[in-house]
């Protein structure tokens, strides 16, 4: 039992013997996934009954939650990156009494030689996450899909801007895209949690990512029902957003509903009258909608000529 020293707060439950120092001052932390290697041997006689070395694959698992015994929730948060290690697991930090038949029998103190890599933070769940975790979480996306669009690639900025939109757009319902529509104003952050700069924020990076996925949809000329969905949220957070309602129109007009377009773009120049981009894409559009009528009635005249 030389250089065996007892894991703190374990009554000599967990004895450990470091065989590799690791490196660096930090350790995992309950809840964290960790990356191992081990060996297990009963400590009685040293036969093998378990190895993931053996296997040829890592073990992945969460450590300090129960998923795994006693003696590897509490002896492996102690090692350092890189450290191999035996940990000594008394019966009680092991499989107790009953054993883990037919390998491990009642009563058994176990040796794991054990190899520690790596360890992650898991990523919370969205109920678990704070309004700050969100935002910083959804900016972090647009970067992400900002940088995409800027080198073209479309459809990796698009996938980017959706990730980002599932940390906050549940903030802001649907329900608000039928105000938007009549230009009322939305009252939907009024029940948002957390602080009014923090609402603010979440408010302007859902706006963002949620017209920069229409607009990587509108590149792709591709899921424009989802790009007029874009455009909806936009509308529901803010009902005057120009853009919104240019983009929406770009949607409607690839999809053959000129009304819709010329409508949502007729409602962008009573907010911004001057804007000229807005007046060309409603003469693009007449001349679109002039070109499938005329189309459209060939086709009868030919079926019925």
């Amino acid at each position: 039992d030389a250089d065996f020293i007892e894991v703190p707060g374990t009554d000599g439950g967990i004895l450990k013997k470091i065989l590799r120092e690791g490196t660096g001052d930090e350790h995992p932390q309950p809840g964290n996934e960790v990356s191992v290697h081990y060996v297990g041997t009963l400590t009685l006689n040293g036969d093998k009954f378990d190895s993931s070395r053996d296997r040829g694959q890592t073990f992945d698992f969460d450590v300090g939650v129960g998923s795994v015994i006693k003696g590897w929730d509490q002896g492996i948060p102690t090692m350092k990156k890189g450290e191999l290690c035996i940990l000594r697991c008394r019966s009680d930090y092991a499989y107790g009494d009953r054993g883990s038949p037919p390998k491990i029998p009642g009563g058994a103190s176990l040796d794991f030689e054990v190899e520690l890599f790596s360890w992650k933070e898991k990523e919370k769940k969205l109920w678990q996450m704070t309004l700050e975790e969100k935002i910083e979480k959804a900016e972090a996306a647009k970067v992400a899909g900002n940088d995409k669009f800027k080198s073209g690639n479309f459809a990796e900025a698009k996938e980017a801007y959706e990730g980002g939109l599932k940390y906050t757009k549940s903030m802001f319902a649907t329900k608000g895209k039928a105000k938007a529509e009549h230009g009322e104003e939305s009252d939907e952050d009024a029940d948002l949690p957390g602080s009014e700069s923090d609402k603010g924020k979440a408010r302007d990076v859902t706006l963002a990512l949620a017209l920069n996925a229409a607009q990587a949809r509108l590149k792709l000329k591709d899921e424009l029902g989802e790009a007029v969905d874009n455009c909806d949220l936009a509308l529901a957070i803010d009902p005057s957003s120009v853009k919104a309602l240019f983009r929406r129109a770009q949607a409607h007009e690839l999809r053959g509903d000129f009304d819709l377009a010329k409508a949502d773009l007729h409602a962008a120049l009573v907010i911004d009258p001057s804007n000229a981009d807005v007046a060309a894409e409603v003469k693009k559009v007449e001349a679109a909608a002039a070109k499938a009528r005329k189309a459209e009635k060939a086709m009868y005249g030919k079926m019925f000529g």
